[in-house]
């Protein structure tokens, strides 16, 4: 039994071996591999995608030589540490260290002698700026000057060897058009990406400009670069992108400061050393406090305030107007008014269509600069009720209120409103600034007109009569 147990092992040990000697040797014999014989299309058959895809090479060709990496630094002082020479000597001999910040950007050269446009905000309150150009050649520019509004920043380099790229007249752009983005999106330098203008006016709550949109691909690095049409010029700066899921990288939505914003920003900087932007002297609220104040949904922009002595007091514009049109732009609410006219040029007459009532109004105001403490172009409401929602009295809720109460009463009051924490659910408002109210129409009339940072409210709170003050926040 003992033998034939053996008998049986070493068998099964050959056969092992045996399979995995043969394994081996299949593995070692060449495969047989037959490729593909040349492509599927000739280009003749395509000849057209053929011609784009040439055309779309000459054009990236012609325009990366123009577009600038830029490395921007700030030193700020290194966060404190204990510094054994300080413990020694004490705070007399105390060593200051300071630490680099760097950030990154991209920019578009636009004059034989250097000039280059980027963003405001790529070199906002840095040291030093070192760009980068396509060929590898590196120095140190100039910050010409910076206009925070218009979000355009002006360098210069000297001793390089540039080629400028020229402006388009954006007004001529048109939703459709192909375009392409040239940047350094984190640091990937000559970065070629291609879209389509997606949509024109988009306005930012935080800005005077009109944006173009596209779906070209843009991330952080690429802010300051140009957006190009299909002639190699420049139809845009991209300035920003839309990070709704907080990623802050492409999601289909980049934004770009026109051509002509950005070539008027261009030469203010240039000629004056800073932008002068147009002043109306109106007040209008954004479509978020408008809805808050109850006003009804136009197609314009609707004039909270006329401030005294302002270009628009002296054109004869009142509270209550509807702007329509500045010039031969259609407005169609705030933004289109503000960024309209921040493109006018100060000491300028522009003609200002108004709707007033049922009457169509025409007027034409002189563009001012705005002074010392004045914004530029039209305000945004303070809104010091917003988020203060009202109501008629209800007729069964007078017994609960002093004799002879009057006003609107408070529905609801949002968190965040300036006057939340001083005004509750079910006071009644009486008076604003001493004026009486009696209906949701003379309360919506009494808060359009509001100016200042403070409004002083008549108040019922159940049976007593007592004062609020509003601020703002």
């Amino acid at each position: 039994m003992r033998r034939f147990l053996i008998f049986v092992f070493v068998v099964a040990v050959c056969v092992y071996g045996l399979y995995r000697w043969t394994e081996n040797q299949e593995a070692g014999r060449p495969e047989k591999f037959t490729p593909a014989q040349g492509p599927k299309l000739d280009y003749n058959d395509v000849h057209v995608l053929a011609s784009m895809e040439e055309e779309y090479t000459r054009l990236v060709q012609a325009v990366v030589p123009s577009v600038v990496s830029i490395t921007a630094t700030k030193r700020v002082q290194a966060q404190a540490v204990e510094d054994p020479f300080e413990l020694l000597f004490g705070p007399r001999f105390r060593r200051h260290q300071t630490e680099e910040m760097r950030s990154l950007g991209s920019g578009v050269i636009v004059s034989k002698e250097g000039h280059i446009v980027t963003n405001h905000h790529v070199v906002a309150d840095v040291d030093e700026v070192r760009i980068r150009l396509s060929n590898g050649e590196e120095g140190l520019a100039r910050i010409i000057g910076s206009d925070p509004v218009t979000d355009i920043a002006v360098l210069k380099v000297t001793g390089m060897r540039v080629t400028p790229l020229a402006f388009a007249d954006s007004d001529n752009v048109k939703v459709g058009q192909r375009v392409i983005a040239v940047g350094n999106p984190f640091g990937f330098d000559e970065t070629v990406t291609q879209g389509i203008i997606s949509a024109k006016g988009r306005a930012m709550e935080d800005s005077s400009n009109e944006f173009f949109q596209t779906d070209a691909a843009i991330n952080p690095g690429n802010s300051g670069g140009p957006l190009v049409d299909l002639r190699g010029q420049i139809i845009g700066i991209n300035s920003s992108i839309y990070a709704g899921s907080g990623s802050g990288s492409w999601q289909g939505l980049g934004f770009a400061i026109p051509a002509n914003t950005a070539r008027r920003a261009l030469e203010g900087i240039i000629k004056n050393g800073r932008v002068s932007h147009g002043y109306l002297g109106v007040t209008v609220p954004s479509p978020q406090q408008a809805e808050r104040l109850g006003l009804p949904q136009i197609d314009g922009a609707y004039v909270y305030n006329v401030a005294p002595g302002s270009p628009a007091a002296k054109a004869g514009i009142k509270k209550g107007d509807i702007v329509t049109s500045v010039g031969r732009h259609g407005v169609h609410g705030f933004s289109d008014l503000r960024s309209q006219i921040a493109g006018v040029d100060t000491g300028a007459h522009v003609t200002i269509g108004l709707q007033r009532g049922s009457e169509k109004v025409t007027v034409i105001a002189l563009i001012a600069e705005p002074r010392e403490g004045q914004s530029a172009s039209a305000d945004t409401a303070p809104a010091l009720m917003a988020g203060v929602h009202v109501m008629e009295i209800p007729p069964d809720h007078q017994e609960d209120l002093p004799p002879n109460a009057h006003g609107v009463m408070v529905s609801d009051v949002d968190q965040g409103s300036p006057a939340a924490g001083t005004l509750q659910q079910s006071d009644v408002i009486e008076e604003i600034d001493h004026a009486p109210i009696h209906s949701v129409a003379e309360y919506q009339e009494a808060v359009a007109g509001m100016t200042g940072d403070g409004v002083l409210l008549s108040i019922c709170r159940d049976r007593h009569r007592t004062f609020a003050v509003i601020r703002a926040k």
